[in-house]
């Protein structure tokens, strides 16, 4: 009896030491992982070109004009002008030429025709509401009225790098600087192709014809003297400057051995045969040449490396394996 009472005893110990332990608080260690959300602000660098205009030039009268914006409507002076425009690939932009405008051949279409070379018309050149008017030295009576009009550039090449200078002068104020330097380097890469061919022949004496009654030609200080000089040739009138008149015994003494004229000079080569020119080396050998075209050889513009080609095939046409049709007198003066 006494042991079951023990172990009884034994037993309720037991359970309320487990009791005890059951009834103990609990301690818990709770880590918490905060999230923090931060905000980038990301700022966008957004780089404008600069506007090109407005832009101050000068030009070959060395005034100061600012064009404030970009040439679309043009009125263009001279034929030269209009000629160089189109090489920039701007002729889209001129809406004024003169009467003597020819090139491209149809140059006239869609343009206004402002009157001659020399004698425009202010009126109509206003009508047009150009926003740049491009003039020669020739215009400069005309410079304070049409300088009420619209920006107004003055050019007048005289030689074939003043040539290159109109044409970077376009080229700035059309915003047309890549198309300025290819026609550039086009005319410097065709002259230099035709300076090369013509280096090692010797010089041949050239008279050219500017037109007949009076007899007249070119001189130094004109294109038809530097061309005839990159062809190789040497202009017998070459210490007379700009367009002189000269006399037949003047051009007998200097004995040319290739006479050149343009299509419209006053005498045809054949009457030349009829004439005291017949007397020249040039006629006796019939080495007299009519060039294609006045204006690829008198105009300022791209066209004038045309001219150079034609003047060296018909000086050295062996350089070029260029056959010339040679004239040929029936009848001679005496």
């Amino acid at each position: 009896m006494r042991r079951k009472i023990s172990i009884l005893f034994i037993v309720l110990l037991l359970g309320l030491a487990v009791s005890g332990c059951i009834n103990q608080p609990t301690t818990s260690t709770i880590t918490q992982t905060k999230t923090t959300t931060s905000t980038i602000t990301q700022t966008e660098t957004v780089v404008k070109e600069p506007h090109y205009y407005p832009i101050s030039v000068k030009d070959f009268a060395n005034r100061s004009i600012t064009i404030e914006k970009e040439p679309k409507r043009i009125v263009s002076l001279a034929p030269s002008i209009t000629e160089t425009l189109y090489y920039l690939g701007a002729l889209d932009r001129v809406v004024g030429i003169t009467k003597f405008d020819n090139f491209p051949a149809d140059v006239k279409e869609g343009r206004t025709v402002i009157g001659g070379f020399s004698d425009p018309n202010i009126e109509l050149i206003a009508s047009l509401k150009p926003d740049l008017i491009i003039i020669t030295s020739m215009h400069y009576k005309y410079l304070e009225q049409l300088e009420q009009i619209a920006p107004v550039v003055v050019v007048d090449p005289g030689n074939i790098d003043e040539i290159y200078e109109q044409l970077e002068l376009f080229g700035r104020i059309l915003n047309k600087q890549g198309e300025a330097e290819g026609v550039i380097n086009f005319m410097k890469a065709k002259i230099e192709e035709i300076e090369i061919k013509v280096a090692d022949k010797p010089k041949v004496k050239v008279f050219y014809i500017v037109w007949n009654n009076p007899l007249m030609t070119a001189g130094k200080g004109s294109f038809i003297n530097d061309l005839i000089t990159l062809a190789g040739g040497e202009n017998i009138f070459e210490d007379v400057q700009g367009w002189p008149q000269v006399s037949i015994e003047e051009v007998l003494g200097r004995d040319p051995d290739v006479i050149i004229l343009p299509p419209h000079a006053g005498i045809t080569r054949e009457e030349l045969c009829k004439s005291e020119l017949s007397k020249t080396s040039a006629v006796r050998n019939g080495r007299v040449f009519v060039i294609s075209d006045d204006d690829i050889v008198s105009r300022p513009s791209p066209r004038i490396v045309e001219g150079l080609e034609e003047f060296a095939r018909l000086i050295h046409p062996q350089a070029f394996n260029y056959n010339v049709n040679l004239l040929v007198c029936n009848v001679t003066a005496g």
